[in-house]
């Protein structure tokens, strides 16, 4: 099941830099939660639940940034349910008008071929260990 939930998350991912809503709706649950570094108001984070999640995390995201977007996804299994991603976010802020590039960790939850819950990192190593993987 492994290799399934590393092509799942690569899949996603794809989507996600497309911005295919419709996409990323079918890769999760009805009780998806995204905890995400980017949006984060406070330590907690930003935390995106069900099936609004990804327009809600869009929006959040472009009322920081003019455009941005993910590369070099680097995806790796973690054993059981669980799958880090390692990725840079390459973006412009909209009012500083700053480029911006961030290297940073996310660790995927798959259930029944589906992901249930997903969480980033500021330091991709976190991610890494969170899935029981070193750098």
């Amino acid at each position: 099941m492994s290799q399934e939930n590393v092509e799942l998350v690569r899949r996603a991912i794809e989507a996600f830099n497309r911005r295919d809503l419709t996409a990323l709706a079918e890769f999760v649950h009805d009780d998806f939660e995204f905890v995400s570094v980017l949006t984060a108001v406070d330590a907690e984070g930003g935390t995106y639940r069900g099936s609004a999640a990804w327009t809600t995390y869009f929006k959040d995201m472009d009322e920081a940034w003019k455009e941005w977007r993910v590369e070099d996804p680097q995806v790796l299994d973690g054993g059981e349910d669980r799958v880090a991603g390692l990725v840079r976010v390459v973006g412009t802020g909209r009012h500083s008008d700053a480029q911006v590039e961030l290297s940073m960790g996310l660790v995927y939850v798959v259930r029944d071929g589906k992901l249930s819950r997903m969480h980033s990192y500021a330091d991709p190593a976190a991610a890494l260990e969170a899935v029981g993987l070193k750098e």
